[in-house]
């Protein structure tokens, strides 16, 4: 049996996002081998409890309704008026986090420190991944294809709007460690380029504003990497209701979805997604479940983005798996880390050795 902890939640503005992810899985998880223990944060504390299963117990979440617990080493404790008594040994984790420190790298660290094997890039791909600057500068020196961009600090936000000339417009203002489209918005005015700025700062310290590319279509490919073997899927063109692919696009069902439009993507274009993709999966060291988002126009394809846990862990995007089947992979392969996850101690015998002062390295 693998016991495998689901992380998911967090204090990101993408936690619902990531709630809608985890309870989904919680639906579709194989039952047969794999027990799977959901591990809900929120407020800087963990709970869980059966009936996390449910949507409805996040609005309002109680949490005197479900246990508390804690992760030390690879043992998940339930606290209880104060003491701490060891309940489950997990085998592997799954990372269900959208955004924040689920996201970048934190808890991929923390897992790591605690010797938890997890089917999710690790700490550099993720805090990479969740820096779109970061991301574009290491991608670039890959020769893969960005928007001209420029990175603004919340310090730098007035010099960077005086700067900004008639013909740089339009503009495209996200939050640098942002996703989900969230604080996202396109400037055609200088007026229209400080309200746009305003938005992306209430996400984050620094925001990205790049050259918004007219008649662009979005473009998303997904990787996934399990057990040394990449396999990459047919590109997604997915549905924007205006000019960007918006939250309520990506979250909100729409009545007559088999009827949408499709955009006109020439099959070229769609290889040289599919070509990129595979490069930037190779550079960033990807692992896991991993969204690549590009823009497609006249001038060529271009990298947006990467989301290293995508929504749905973009399942849908591999048809030949059935949920539960594709969930049993990720599982299986983080469960089979174990060994790899195994601490590495060298003893010098510097320890051993009589005390002589500090000296320089």
């Amino acid at each position: 049996m693998i016991n495998c902890l689901l992380f998911y939640g967090l204090d990101s503005p993408e936690h619902d996002v990531s709630v809608v992810t985890a309870t989904e899985i919680m639906r579709n998880a194989p039952s047969r081998g794999i027990r799977l223990i959901p591990v809900y944060g929120k407020h800087g504390r963990w709970f869980t409890g059966e009936e996390l299963a449910e949507i409805t117990s996040y609005a309002p979440f109680d949490e005197k309704r479900f246990a508390e617990v804690v992760v030390s080493g690879k043992t998940l404790y339930k606290l209880k008026r104060g003491k701490a008594k060891a309940w489950i040994k997990a085998d592997c984790a799954l990372i269900a986090c959208h955004g924040g420190a689920g996201e970048n790298g934190a808890l991929q660290g923390f897992l790591d420190v605690n010797g938890i094997p997890y089917c999710s890039s690790g700490v550099f791909a993720s805090a990479m991944g969740m820096n779109k600057a970061a991301a574009k500068t290491l991608l670039s020196a890959k020769n893969v294809p960005v928007t001209k961009w420029k990175l603004i600090k919340a310090s730098e936000k007035e010099s960077a709007l005086a700067g900004l000339k008639e013909n740089d417009f339009p503009l495209i203002f996200k939050a640098n460690n942002g996703g989900s489209s969230l604080g996202i918005a396109i400037a055609e005015t200088a007026a229209e380029a400080a309200a746009a700025l305003e938005s992306a700062f209430k996400f984050g310290d620094e925001v990205i504003c790049e050259s918004y590319l007219t008649g662009a279509c979005d473009l998303n490919v997904a990787v996934l990497t399990t057990n040394g073997k990449m396999t990459l899927s047919e590109p997604e063109i997915p549905f924007k209701s205006g000019k960007i692919l918006s939250f309520a696009d990506k979250y909100t069902l729409k009545e007559n979805a088999d009827d949408l439009p499709e955009s006109a993507v020439s099959d070229s274009d769609k290889a040289e997604a599919v070509r990129l993709a595979a490069i930037v999966a190779e550079a960033l060291g990807t692992e896991g479940a991993v969204r690549i988002d590009f823009l497609a126009c006249k001038e060529g394809v271009f990298f947006n983005e990467i989301n290293t846990v995508p929504g749905s862990l973009a399942a849908y995007l591999f048809k030949e798996y059935s949920f539960t089947d594709y969930l049993r992979l990720l599982i299986e392969s983080a469960a089979e880390k174990k060994e790899a996850a195994t601490k590495r101690y060298a003893d010098t015998g510097l320890l051993k050795l009589k005390p002589k002062g500090v000296r320089r390295r």
